[in-house]
């Protein structure tokens, strides 16, 4: 996976990823408005719609999409941490699992595994917050491990999908192989031969020219 070079031609910004972010916008305000059990409530909103320009560059720049992300997540953990609050943000923010799929579906190899080192900081931050905040009403440190888990699947989606494609374009390439022997076969079975029978008959009407007109036309 180190030495795999980046997915070619990723597609660029489309007019549905647009309207996924507008979309996630009012859902984070409205999210941020009626849950009664968020902590920093204005920052988590923010957070959330901060995050939400990144998917517009997941594609042709999944890495630093994942960096931006995760890199704010994790400043916002280590800021709870050190104040002694437990904030999990908001639920909107799965739609992160969006820049692990593209991670590991557009970048190279080397990007994928920076990433996946990225990524993991601000879930063992969250894991250290459940066993510092170990009460019954805090959420487990086993959803820590769920969450690693999903987070793996995710990657391992992006990585089929990209081996997939792979094939699939290989598949194609090998077509097209079979297609340029098979139009150079009739080439040269049938127009090849047939120019050598022209240029033979016009060599014997050189030669007969001069002596039989009539055969050489």
């Amino acid at each position: 996976m180190w030495a795999e070079q980046r997915a070619p031609d990723p597609p660029a910004r489309v007019w549905r990823d647009w309207a996924l972010v507008a979309a996630l916008i009012p859902v984070a305000v409205l999210e941020g408005v009626i849950r009664d059990d968020l902590v920093w409530r204005v920052a988590s909103v923010a957070v959330a719609v901060a995050l939400l320009p990144t998917l517009l560059w997941r594609r042709t720049h999944p890495l630093a999409a994942v960096v931006v992300a995760f890199g704010l997540l994790t400043v916002v953990d280590v800021v709870s941490l050190a104040v002694g609050v437990d904030w999990w943000g908001l639920d909107t923010n799965i739609f992160v699992v969006l820049l692990i799929y593209a991670l590991f579906r557009w970048a190279s190899g080397r990007h994928a595994m920076i990433g996946l080192a990225v990524l993991s900081i601000p879930l063992l931050l969250s894991g250290f917050d459940a066993q510092v905040h170990s009460q019954a009403d805090e959420i487990p440190a086993s959803n820590v491990v769920v969450g690693g888990l999903f987070e793996l699947v995710v990657a391992a989606v992006g990585v089929a999908v990209r081996y997939q494609s792979k094939a699939r374009a290989r598949g194609m390439d090998q077509v097209k192989l079979l297609e340029r022997e098979q139009l150079a076969r009739e080439l040269h079975d049938t127009v090849a031969h047939h120019v050598s029978a022209i240029a033979i008959r016009a060599q014997a009407g050189r030669v007969v020219a001069s002596s039989d007109p009539a055969a050489a036309l």
